[in-house]
Formats: C-alpha cells, sequence, structure tokens
C-alpha cells in the first residue's frame, strides 16, 4: 500500500526536520504521494518564505519525487459524503474543509495517510492513518 503524505509532515520535510526527512525519504521508495491540496497548502509557504526562490527549488524538488493526485469529481463524491455522515454523526466539518478533502484522496486511492495531526482525521471512516 502507497502513502499520502498530509501538510504537516510536508512542512517539516521542506523545513529541515531530521525525524520528516528520515521518514518520508524512507516511504518514497514505497510510492509516496500527495494531494493538489496538500500542494497548495504548502505552497503558500513558499510564498511567505524569506527566500521564495529557495523554498520554492525545493518544493519542485519534493513533490516531483511524489505524485500529486488531483481532486477529482470522483474524490469530491466521497468527500461529500464524508462530510454528510460526519455531520450527521454530529461530528465538526465546516473548521477542516481541506483536511476532509485531503482524506476522500487518500480513502479514493486506497493511501495510507502520513500525519501528525490526529485530531482531525481520528474519526474518519474509511481512512487509514500512518
Amino acid at each position: 500500500m502507497r502513502y499520502l503524505i498530509d501538510s504537516d509532515i510536508l512542512v517539516s520535510y521542506l523545513e529541515g526536520a531530521r525525524e520528516a526527512i528520515q521518514l518520508v525519504d524512507g516511504l518514497v521508495p514505497l510510492g509516496v504521494s500527495l494531494s493538489i491540496v496538500t500542494y497548495m497548502e504548502t505552497y503558500q509557504g513558499v510564498l511567505r518564505a524569506s527566500n521564495p526562490a529557495l523554498s520554492e527549488r525545493r518544493h519542485a524538488t519534493i513533490t516531483a519525487r511524489m505524485g500529486v493526485l488531483p481532486f477529482t469529481e470522483t474524490t469530491a463524491r466521497t468527500c461529500a459524503r464524508l462530510r454528510h455522515q460526519l455531520l450527521g454523526d454530529g461530528r465538526r466539518i465546516r473548521d477542516r474543509s481541506l483536511d476532509l478533502m485531503i482524506a476522500a484522496t487518500a480513502i479514493e486511492h486506497n493511501l495510507i495517510l502520513l500525519t501528525r495531526n490526529l485530531a482531525d482525521y481520528r474519526d474518519v471512516p474509511g481512512l487509514t492513518i500512518y
């Protein structure tokens, strides 16, 4: 099974955190992807960086090693079903729309989500978390 990397892990990787680098580099040969949502969130960090040109090169280098998965109509339907189910269960959905888009991408592609952000993913049905 392959992995989908969440924004928090990719940000740590891009910031040079040793643990994140070891984790991601160890999993890349097994197959690591990121959602277009994670790409967008981390690219926003590129724009805020003190050296945007260097940050963009680093971002491009690591994202080129991974596949970037689009948010398709099929993924949107999966996300809508998740939102509907969570809302019906009395769970919060409004403040974690982007997280649910990432979760839907992982579910749609049968990927394990690499994240430290357990609070926003723990209750998502059908999601496997690393």
